[in-house]
């Protein structure tokens, strides 16, 4: 942490304050200086704080009010505090300006600091994935004829709990038909019929750490037009996984697989960006996107996520969550991400 800007960090967001300590489910606020961290909690998760966090040298007081970081602003001598101006009510604003100290937006460097994972949270990171992907491996098995969108999400979802999984890491989109050419469609009653697209954009939580997976498949015999489409997605994904390295902005990496879809002629069907940051946030720091001029290095966890959406028709969106490890990325994602089809109940594979 940078404490030039400030010499007190103050993380009052519940994610952040799971990231900083590694205890959830909890109300309160964590100060942090360069000396120490201090985490301030309610009263009802008092023993549980200090049973896990004491041995890991972080101290734990009782309390909801600033009290605390009154006591610890005099100690230190600070004249400002670091807040994430992006993850700050109004409300709570005015009651850190009572404080009577300077008060300035770290947001940038809570970011950074959270992108670069530590081996312990890749290993987590790398078990949601997995929960994630045999889920959906036995989900998909279950997909009949007649079904709802909402039927199968409620399949998956279950089948994360059953695996593992505290929570999904947001709301499942299954989408199925012309459905899914909306990237973000609202799962709902649609029902499954022959010759249909399937897409599925789905993560779980383990450990409180999230994970991301997108796959898009045929129920039934796909069209020529499908097929191509697929294949230009198929073909972006692949450039981008094997080009991308560490040291490049989120706009170059962005761009390898939007020059496949510009020359396919398919550039103006991606409408988002290739892909965000994973952690205990599913849209974390760094972006992988047109404008983005952060630098992917070892260690962050990211989403390479082209997609295809002819209004419509159908949509395509091929989504495997990776590492950065030894300078370019490593999927955390086994299930394969050429076209699969599925007919009678069975899986039938086709590369192109």
């Amino acid at each position: 942490m940078d404490f030039s800007k400030a010499k007190i960090y103050l993380i009052t967001e519940e994610k952040q304050r799971l990231y900083f300590t590694g205890f959830a489910s909890s109300a309160g606020y964590v100060a942090i200086t360069e000396d120490k961290t201090t985490f301030v909690v309610d009263s009802r998760y008092l023993f549980a704080a200090r049973k896990r966090l004491e041995k890991k040298g972080i101290e734990v007081v009782g309390g909801r009010d600033l009290g605390a970081i009154k006591e610890i602003v005099g100690e230190v001598g600070a004249e400002t505090i670091g807040i994430d101006f992006g993850k700050t009510t109004l409300a709570e604003f005015e009651a850190y300006k009572a404080l009577g100290v300077g008060i300035v937006d770290v947001s940038a460097e809570i970011g950074k600091k959270m992108a670069v994972k530590s081996g312990d949270e890749i290993k987590k990171l790398e078990k949601a994935c997995a929960i994630a992907e045999k889920s959906f491996r036995q989900a998909i098995k279950e997909i009949r004829v007649g079904m709802t969108e909402r039927e199968l999400a409620a399949i998956l979802e279950y089948r994360f709990r059953m695996n593992g999984a505290s929570d999904k890491s947001f709301d499942t989109i299954v989408a199925f038909g012309p459905n899914t050419a909306v990237p973000h469609h609202e799962t709902g009653n649609a029902r499954l019929k022959e010759n249909m697209p399937v897409l599925m954009d789905f993560g779980c939580i383990y450990k409180g750490y999230c994970s991301d997976m997108t796959r898009t498949f045929y129920f039934g015999t796909p069209t020529p037009e499908f097929i191509r489409a697929y294949s230009a997605v198929y073909r972006a994904h692949t450039e981008a996984y094997e080009n991308i390295r560490a040291g490049m902005k989120g706009s170059e990496a962005d761009k390898i697989a939007r020059d496949v879809l510009e020359k396919e002629g398919y550039g103006k069907y991606f409408t988002h960006s290739l892909g965000h940051g994973i952690g205990v946030n599913i849209h974390e720091y760094p972006w992988v996107s047109p404008k983005s001029e952060n630098v992917l290095e070892d260690g962050m966890i990211f989403s390479i996520e082209p997609g295809v959406y002819l209004d419509g028709k159908f949509g395509i969106r091929i989504e495997d969550s990776e590492v950065m490890k030894d300078g370019k990325p490593h999927s955390f994602m086994k299930h394969p991400k050429y076209l699969c089809v599925l007919k009678n109940g069975k899986t039938v594979k086709f590369k192109k």
